[in-house]
């Protein structure tokens, strides 16, 4: 029976009559062999291993001896005698299963690469005998050695001999993950795992290569980014209904989120292997997110980098490691370390990030006087958590900032193609070079836009980004944590200013005096940490299934953006807060016509967001003024118009901000009239430039219009644009117009709401004669001789409205008019104030189109008939007073000061007033641009003296005329 059970197994037989089909006859020297038991059990199968060429997979036979072992005992479970048996031959079995690995020129044939290939074509095959295996290796203590026998082995098999290893093969890849789990299982296997050969990388490896070459590399590329992925789920149909590429996306989702969750099981294996393997998973993570920082470069080498599978995969792992410490509960909040930098050991490389609010001098000297102790290093919670805020940045950051440029290429060649195709028909002697580089184009198109559309199906995956974004709200809790200055946020709630509130006429964004000021350890921190999850909201936030919508936790989010603003300390770079303010305002637009914005109801019910938002909107708004780029005059525009948003979103009747903005006008005038001052500086550059634009497109298409209909007879001017300028000219003109008439439309809207509650403020000295001087003209230009320079085309592409406008304008008027010092200003402004314009404004707004009743159009002609009476009134004192000293003069305005002060380095006498409002839009002495502060100011009493007497004198002198 046992001869009989051992011939089957080893499929061996010594009956040279009777040889079965794959048996193999065994004979001596001296003829056949008898006896096949136990004891021979062993060189058998090694003779079968070392000498049978019949054999070709030495590793396969193994394996079959394996399984028809198992097969019989289950068969021969009850008999005793036999036990014995099956047990020798597993062992040994088994154990030669090992040593063909160990040892691959043991067996005839043998390859460790073959063994290697066989078992991932063909995985559940091996499941059983490669188990065995493993725990033999674990007694013998030889894990090492069979691990640097496989991996290596399946690494270079799926790099050279499988350079397409994707989502595409999915029979191949789910056997590889397969084999990565059925080893990780076994603990002892995970705790080593990281010492395999090719783990970690040896020598300076490239951030593009670690993909190539490391253990993990190949199996964390899994993903539908990959760009043959891309080409072969969506390149094939590039002309796809909304349904068909919904499926597209669906499809690969499901696939990825299940490559996802078996690639956590396989990190999770050997983080908890032991502390090495941890510490070595963290290093090896760190050094592939440290080699490919660039990934956030304008002009980045991509196959130079790391792809953005690979890294996006990684981002997405870490995410899902950091979830138990980020929780809702925030339990374990507190074993994140705040001083987490301090450590001597940071696997992060700091050494040329940007920090939030210090330099690099000033950061370096801060850690080397607070490093922690030699023996003491960062819990894996740290380490998880600021690694996970590294790769949100350069990694998930890196992918949507390619997507982000693909966009441009896409529409670049798109118009290329057309260009090709139009030179193919008027060409005809050039086919095919023409064939050619449209060919070239249209592959170009499609793998573009296959990985374009790939781009979004991964971001539209609402599970997937539900994750990011929870991270995200995570990460915006602890740092608000470390901005506490207690550190107990979120257990107890955090008081804000964190310093009190720089507040004056001049500029108040005195850099060094808020980097003295900004909290420790958060000023320190890389800049990443706050700029990674606000790149990534305020992308996803632009999809349909954006996570930022219906999220309970998006109010940690935002209490994190409103304290960045409100607390001008901790953020030395503004674009961050533009994008900020940016993201806020998509929160705040209605979602439909009767649906307000998704972030509305956080403005108005969370308490520390309805505290401070409103202050924090106007202080940056003022803030924003300078940026520190080249662009700074245009920068502020769009982050003024994202704010003009908010505002408008949240200033209504019954808010709360309403009251507060009424608030700040009447207890804080200082800090309001400084942000009404940039209002009005704003709306008066954006008027005149967007009306100057719209004069432009007027005039150049018209000439255009001429050109075309003329007969085309050669220019005698040399110096004439020919038609090929004045159409660039006229797309310049458009886009100006476009963007300035947008921005002013929004800012004259606010100007409507403020001037109606708080009309006082905005008839200040220092504001009062600028806000008139913008009023009247751009009246006149609306309604002037001039007004129809400003019909276009198709005026609501430019978001140019002339009649509501005209509307929104003389709303301001009438919401002014009982203020005194606004009607003077008005009729003070002898270039361009005249009473016929406000006349034919209400012909315009009453008869000619019904938009304003006729209690407005009576309100407003009374206003410019007082206007009008008091023009006259100053002109008569202009005549009384015309022969005073030029000492008595605002050598800025010509007229008599009231308030004469000294400015202390140019020694120049102005009026107090004057030099007010010049210091809300520039803090230097105006004669000679020197620092300046309205506190440096000298008055000057004596000078006053004498104007108050000279006017007395002059009143003296027109009474004793009328007298006579």
């Amino acid at each position: 029976m046992s001869s009989k059970l051992i011939q089957d197994i080893l499929q061996v037989t010594d009956d040279p009559n009777n040889v079965p089909t794959n048996y193999t006859l065994i004979e001596s020297e001296n003829g056949p062999v008898t006896g096949f038991e136990a004891s021979n059990i062993d060189s058998l199968l090694l003779t079968q291993l070392t000498e049978n060429l019949t054999i070709k997979e030495p590793f396969t036979y193994l394996n079959e001896c394996f399984q028809r072992c198992q097969r019989l005992k289950r068969i021969n479970k009850g008999d005793q005698s036999l036990a014995q048996l099956f047990q020798e031959t597993d062992r040994l079995v088994i154990g030669y299963g090992l040593v063909a690995f160990q040892i691959q020129d043991f067996a005839v044939n043998g390859s460790a690469k073959q063994y290697v290939v066989n078992i991932i074509n063909s995985i559940d095959n091996y499941t059983d005998f490669l188990s065995q295996i493993i725990q033999r290796a674990i007694i013998e203590e030889s894990i090492i050695d069979l691990l640097d026998n496989v991996f290596p082995t399946l690494v270079d098999y799926l790099i050279k001999d499988l350079p397409n290893f994707d989502l595409n093969d999915s029979q191949t890849y789910n056997n590889v993950l397969t084999l990565f789990e059925l080893f990780l299982n076994f603990k002892p296997v995970a705790a080593v795992f990281t010492k395999v050969e090719g783990f970690l990388p040896t020598g300076d490896c490239k951030g593009n290569l670690y993909e190539k070459v490391t253990t993990l590399g190949p199996i964390l590329t899994l993903s539908p980014l990959l760009f043959n992925v891309a080409l072969k789920n969506y390149g094939e149909l590039l002309e796809r209904t909304k349904q068909q590429t919904t499926i597209i996306h669906e499809s690969l989702q499901a696939e990825h989120r299940v490559v996802i969750d078996r690639l956590f099981f396989i990190l999770d294996r050997i983080i908890r292997g032991s502390l090495e393997s941890r510490t070595d998973m963290i290093s090896y993570l760190a050094q592939i997110v440290n080699k490919n920082h660039l990934r956030r470069a304008d002009h980045a080498e991509q196959n130079k980098l790391a792809t953005n599978a690979f890294m996006t995969n990684i981002t997405l792992l870490l995410i899902r490691f950091s979830q138990p410490f980020l929780d809702v509960s925030y339990s374990k909040i507190d074993k994140i370390d705040v001083n987490y930098f301090n450590n001597i050991s940071v696997f992060i490389d700091l050494s040329n990030e940007t920090r939030l609010n210090s330099d690099f001098k000033e950061a370096d000297e801060f850690y080397d006087k607070n490093k922690s102790s030699k023996d003491s290093r960062p819990n894996f919670i740290s380490d998880c958590f600021f690694l996970t805020l590294a790769y949100l940045h350069y990694g998930i950051g890196g992918t949507l900032l390619y997507d982000e440029k693909l966009g441009p290429q896409i529409k670049r060649i798109k118009s290329e193609l057309e260009k090709v195709k139009g030179f193919a028909q008027s060409n005809s002697f050039m086919t095919n070079f023409v064939n050619v580089q449209l060919k070239q184009l249209e592959k170009s198109l499609k793998y573009t836009t296959s990985i374009r559309d790939a781009m979004k199906g991964f971001f539209a995956h609402r599970s997937i980004q539900l994750e990011v974004f929870d991270f995200v709200c995570g990460a915006s809790t602890f740092l608000m944590r470390v901005i506490d200055p207690k550190h107990e946020f979120p257990f107890k709630p955090i008081s804000l200013p964190l310093i009190p509130d720089q507040v004056g006429v001049e500029n108040v964004d005195n850099a060094d005096y808020l980097r003295a000021h900004a909290p420790v350890p958060f000023k320190y921190y890389p800049e990443f940490v706050v700029e990674g999850p606000l790149n990534y909201a305020l992308y996803i936030s632009h999809y349909g299934g954006s996570p930022l919508f219906r999220n309970p936790r998006l109010h940690s989010f935002v209490e994190f953006g409103t304290t960045i603003l409100r607390c001008p300390e901790l953020v030395s770079n503004p674009h961050l807060k533009g994008k900020l303010v940016q993201l806020l305002s998509v929160g705040a637009l209605p979602l439909t016509d009767n649906s307000p914005g998704f972030m509305v109801h956080i403005f108005e019910e969370n308490e520390l967001v309805s505290k401070h938002l409103l202050y924090a909107l106007l202080d940056f708004y003022v803030i924003v003024e300078k940026t520190g780029s080249s662009s700074q005059f245009y920068d502020k525009f769009n982050s003024r118009y994202s704010i003009s948003i908010i505002l408008e979103a949240l200033y209504t009747d019954s808010s709360v901000y309403k009251r507060q903005l009424i608030w700040q006008s009447q207890n804080n005038p200082d800090f309001f009239i400084r942000f009404v001052a940039r209002m009005l500086n704003d709306l008066t550059f954006l008027l005149d430039e967007g009306l100057s634009s719209l004069s432009d497109v007027h005039n150049l298409n018209n000439e255009l219009r001429e050109r075309a209909a003329a007969a085309p007879l050669p220019s005698t001017d040399a110096n004439e644009p020919d038609t090929a300028e004045l159409q660039s000219r006229l797309s310049a003109a458009q886009r100006q117009a476009k963007s300035s008439c947008g921005l002013a439309a929004k800012s004259v809207e606010l100007f409507q709401n403020f001037t109606k509650d708080i009309p006082g403020a905005f008839a200040t000295p220092e504001l009062v004669d600028r806000l008139a001087t913008m009023l009247n003209y751009n009246l006149q230009s609306l309604v002037g001789p001039k007004c129809g320079e400003l019909k276009v085309d198709n005026p609501a592409q430019y978001s140019f409205n002339p009649k509501e406008l005209l509307k929104a304008l003389c709303t301001v008027y009438i919401n002014l008019s009982v203020q005194d010092e606004f009607l003077s200003a008005v009729a003070r402004d002898t270039r361009s104030f005249n009473v016929d314009l406000f006349k034919k404004a209400t012909i315009i707004l009453g008869m000619k189109t019904g938009l304003v009743t006729g209690e407005f159009c009576d309100q407003l002609v009374q206003f410019a008939q007082k206007a009008q009476e008091k023009k006259d009134e100053v002109a008569e004192e202009d005549l009384e007073y015309g022969d005073a000293p030029d000492e008595f003069l605002d050598p800025l305005m010509f007229t008599l000061m009231k308030d004469p002060v000294t400015l202390p380095a140019s020694k120049v006498n102005i009026d107090r007033s004057t030099i007010k409002a010049h210091l809300l839009s520039d803090s230097t002495d105006p004669f000679n641009r020197m620092p300046l502060k309205l506190d440096d100011v000298i008055p000057n009493p004596e000078l006053k003296e004498k104007i108050i007497a000279f006017k007395q004198q002059k009143k003296l002198e027109r009474q004793q005329e009328q007298a006579q």
